[in-house]
């Protein structure tokens, strides 16, 4: 985390020497919650760690799902923007899709099924109230 920030900061310096300033503005400029950093950054060590095992190249994975070798090497890397379909296909490659059934299964949503148990509980206010 601390070599990402180190690089963006010297990537600035450069472009301030430069003249060039670019400002972004979406949502993974303006700095992510660092647990999805950490989940991403991790996801991606994991997929490199299955690929290496099956002793695939980057370029061969690539050929396989038709996508180019950056794409597969910035999905390693944990890259925020990298398509979420090239993060299901490396999954898929790697024989490792079935275990994605359960992310955000409604049956294994245990916050989710106690706020829907609570909204459940209010009365539900009469057409006709006899408060006079």
């Amino acid at each position: 985390m601390l070599f990402m920030l180190c690089k963006a900061y010297f990537m600035l310096c450069a472009n301030l020497k430069k003249g060039v300033i670019m400002i972004k503005t979406d949502f993974f400029a303006t700095g992510m919650p660092s647990a999805l950093s950490i989940s991403l950054l991790e996801f991606g060590t994991n997929l490199q760690t299955a690929r290496k095992r099956r002793k695939l190249s980057l370029q061969q994975v690539a050929d396989k799902l038709n996508i180019g070798v950056r794409s597969i090497a910035d999905a390693e890397k944990g890259k925020p923007t990298t398509a979420v379909s090239t993060y299901f296909g490396l999954l898929w490659v790697y024989g490792m899709l079935d275990g994605i059934k359960d992310v955000a299964n409604p049956l294994k949503d245990i916050e989710g099924m106690r706020l829907d148990a609570v909204r459940k509980k209010k009365p539900v206010k009469s057409e006709y109230d006899n408060d006079f």
